[in-house]
């Protein structure tokens, strides 16, 4: 697409940039291009979430034909694992809230120095953490409350994925790099291959099959990290060749600690955010697995069909980051606000028929997985509670996306800390241990955190505070 000054009919270009730039004043005067632009953002990331989700079926899928004790080391492990991911996670707002200011004023070579000095504390970071999580292993396996015959599987699989951490999370901060340019495609085409690759060293390594060794669970975690080191090495290789909006720097090693500041100062509310989150989550899941391994791998299985239905609401919510900060970096904080309420509007229509389909025929989602026949009452209860989240959910997922891209993380941190630690895990205390609910009650309190969170994010949007965010 040329450069917006020469768009002589902006509504009939498709929506696609080049080198990031958006066409952002013909977008701010035109409601169908932003529209088409919002999908076109956001189309690329849902269908990445297909296929990674997709693979997560087929990987659960796989995983559930191992057995009960399988699927619970899985669940029980993954926590853990996202709670490092929320600190990268909270590293890759700072950097799209940064990126997307810069492009928003026409500065390639700024969002360029951002993402380089992301991505190199990032490096660092990383691969401690992942030395940490081989070596203590078994004792976060014993605080999650693992059953000893749950034990050596969790232990094998977190230990399977720890050394593939280092290249999946600095691809996740140069993936957040990419977004807030307005590149939402080369993740996407890297990960359709990433995927493919996952699936396959699943069927090889699980069952042992084409002459493979049979590892179970641990293959499961090896095809992950293989995949995932794959798609994190392509696209550092597409930056530092300069083929991509985000260009290399022309000192690879260069450290400047001014920009990662900056960067530092927007994501640290994002990363406190996320840590809060993926704790609740973890004590959420452990107060369920009071219950039992039952209670444990059919909360595992309904999360896993919960994630179908943030495919496309992610997406917007990367639409709402991208378009929010651009505009904002651009001086036009209305178009900024019009852009978050197209984002909400359109998420609100796939998750509100997803939660039906979820509410009307749990038992065609879980067919899916193959469970065990004492599984299948307590998921079911579940993934309904699961539909009644979801339009909730959606206007949560997006606004906050909105949120983070203007800067104002602390808002979404606030948010998440209260309707997380006080709501979900307050209720849940109250459903399960007073009133005797079990696992059904964990998800009713689930339920009642998405809203109270919705209703928060969408205050906060009203009161338009973070239109004068600095970053």
């Amino acid at each position: 697409m040329p450069p917006d000054n020469h768009l002589a009919t902006p509504a009939a270009q498709a929506p696609r940039a080049v080198r990031g730039r958006l066409p952002l004043e013909e977008m701010a005067g035109n409601l169908a291009l932003l529209r088409r632009w919002v999908i076109g953002l956001a189309w690329p990331v849902a269908a990445e979430m297909f296929l990674h989700t997709l693979t997560q079926i087929v990987d659960m899928m796989m995983v559930a034909r191992l057995g009960r004790n399988a699927l619970a080391a899985v669940g029980l492990s993954f926590r853990p694992m996202f709670f490092t991911l929320s600190i990268f996670l909270g590293v890759g707002a700072g950097t799209t809230a940064l990126v997307a200011r810069a492009m928003g004023r026409r500065q390639p070579d700024e969002a360029s120095e951002v993402a380089h000095q992301s991505s190199l504390a990032t490096v660092v970071l990383s691969t401690m953490l992942a030395v940490l999580f081989w070596l203590l292993a078994p004792a976060i396996l014993r605080f999650m409350g693992a059953a000893p015959e749950v034990m050596p599987l969790g232990v094998s699989y977190m230990r399977g994925l720890a050394w593939g951490m280092v290249f999946m999370y600095t691809a996740n901060v140069l993936t957040a790099a990419l977004r807030g340019a307005g590149d939402t495609h080369t993740s996407m085409r890297v990960n359709v291959v990433a995927n493919v690759l996952n699936v396959f060293l699943n069927y090889v390594l699980i069952f042992g099959h084409l002459g493979f060794p049979r590892l179970g669970v641990l293959g499961a975690a090896v095809a992950t990290s293989i995949s995932r080191a794959a798609g994190g090495i392509v696209i550092i290789w597409l930056v530092l060749r300069g083929r991509l909006v985000v260009s290399r720097p022309k000192w690879l090693l260069e450290v400047k600690p001014e920009v990662f500041w900056r960067v530092f100062r927007v994501g640290v509310p994002a990363t406190a955010e996320r840590m809060l989150l993926s704790v609740a989550m973890i004590l959420h899941l452990k107060m369920v697995a009071v219950e039992g391994t039952i209670a444990v791998a059919a909360a595992t299985l309904a999360q896993n069909i919960e994630e179908i239905s943030h495919m496309p609401s992610i997406g917007l919510s990367v639409s709402a980051s991208a378009l929010v900060g651009q505009f904002l970096g651009h001086g036009r904080p209305d178009a900024a606000e019009r852009s978050g309420r197209e984002c909400v509007r359109i998420a609100l229509a796939f998750m509100g028929l997803m939660g039906l389909l979820f509410v009307a025929a749990p038992g065609l989602w879980l067919a899916l997985y193959a469970p065990e026949a004492d599984l299948v009452p307590v998921a079911t209860t579940l993934v309904r509670w699961t539909g009644v989240a979801q339009p909730f959910m959606a206007v949560g997922f997006v606004l906050s996306g909105a949120l983070r891209g203007a800067g104002d993380t602390r808002s979404v941190m606030y948010a998440t800390a209260l309707s997380m630690w006080v709501v979900r895990l307050g209720l849940t205390y109250v459903f399960m241990s007073l009133l005797g609910w079990g696992a059904a009650g964990a998800w009713m309190a689930m339920a009642a955190d998405a809203a109270v969170r919705a209703l928060i994010m969408v205050l906060v949007f009203a009161r338009g505070a973070w239109k004068k965010v600095k970053v």
